[in-house]
C-alpha cells in the first residue's frame, strides 16, 4: 500500500471553502492558510465593506487566483440558504465549511435582555446548523466542517453565559452532525480556541490578558494562526478519519487547576 507524503496531504488543490466572518481575526487567518494550501476560498462578509476587498488583494498574491465573497446578515437565519445558493453560483461546489462568525458581548445574567439572548441563539448556534444543513445538501465526494467554538464550552467564564452556552451547543451540533453525515462523507469537527490575540485587547481586557498569561503553561495568547494551522489539518485528508471530535487549543489552560 502506498502511503502520500503527508504535504500531499495537506494540499488542498481543487478545493472550494466558504468562510463565515473571513475578513478578520481567527477568519482572516483561516482563510489566509488555507489558499496557501491551495483551496479556492468564498469569504463571507455580513456586508461589502474595505476589509473586505483589502483581504481580496492580499489572497489573490498567495495563489494568484482572485477570492470569491458573499454577503449576509447573519442575524436573520433565513440568509444562510441564500449564502449558499449565492457561493455556488461562484464556485462549482463548497467542499469545505467553516463555521467561524460569532458574537461575544458580556453581559451578566440578571441583565441579560431576550434580544440579546435570540441574537446570540440565532449567530452562534442557529447559523451554523442551517449552514451545515445547506452544505450537505450537495453531492460532493469529500466534505469537511469545521466549527469554531471556543473553551468558554467547557470552562465557561462570568457575564459570559449565553455566549457560554451557545459554544457548548455548538460541539454537540458537532457531534450530532457527525453522526448524520458521516453516510454521506461528510466529515464535522470542532476547534476550541482560547484567549485569541487581536488589536487592542491587552488595552481592553487588560486585567483578563494578565490574568491569562499568568496560568498558562504555554506562557502567551492564542494567535490566529494557530486556529488556522489546526482548520487546516481538520479540512484535509491528513485527518480523513477523524469526525466528531474538538480539538483544543489554548496553550494547555484547561490543564490548570481551578481550585
Amino acid at each position: 500500500m502506498n502511503t502520500p507524503a503527508f504535504e500531499n496531504l495537506l494540499n488542498l488543490q481543487g478545493r472550494h471553502a466558504l468562510i463565515t466572518g473571513a475578513t478578520q481575526g481567527i477568519g482572516r487567518s483561516i482563510a489566509q492558510r488555507l489558499t496557501q494550501a491551495g483551496a479556492e476560498v468564498v469569504l463571507h462578509c455580513r456586508d461589502d465593506r474595505p476589509e473586505l476587498h483589502a483581504l481580496i488583494d492580499e489572497l489573490k498574491k498567495l495563489n494568484k487566483t482572485k477570492p470569491k465573497y458573499v454577503t449576509g446578515d447573519l442575524r436573520k437565519p433565513e440568509i444562510c440558504n441564500e449564502i449558499m445558493r449565492h457561493t455556488l453560483e461562484k464556485v462549482p461546489k463548497v467542499d469545505i465549511l467553516i463555521n467561524n462568525a460569532a458574537i461575544q458581548p458580556t453581559t451578566s445574567l440578571e441583565n441579560i435582555t431576550e434580544k440579546e439572548v435570540s441574537e446570540m441563539l440565532t449567530i452562534n448556534l442557529a447559523t451554523p446548523l442551517l449552514l451545515i444543513q445547506a452544505f450537505s445538501k450537495q453531492k460532493i465526494d469529500n466534505g469537511s466542517v469545521v466549527n469554531i467554538s471556543s473553551i468558554e464550552a467547557i470552562r465557561p467564564a462570568i457575564n459570559h453565559s449565553h455566549y457560554a452556552s451557545t459554544k457548548a451547543g455548538l460541539l454537540n451540533l458537532t457531534m450530532s452532525s457527525a453522526l448524520e453525515l458521516g453516510k454521506k462523507n461528510i466529515r464535522v469537527n470542532s476547534i476550541c480556541p482560547g484567549l485569541t490575540d487581536r488589536p487592542g485587547l491587552e488595552q481592553d481586557w487588560p486585567e483578563g490578558v494578565k490574568s491569562w498569561l499568568d496560568k498558562v503553561p504555554l506562557g502567551r495568547l492564542c494567535r490566529g494562526d494557530d486556529i488556522a494551522n489546526s482548520t487546516l489539518f481538520l479540512v484535509s485528508d491528513a485527518s480523513s478519519f477523524i469526525t466528531g471530535a474538538c480539538i483544543t487549543v489554548d496553550g494547555g489552560i484547561s490543564s490548570v487547576s481551578g481550585w
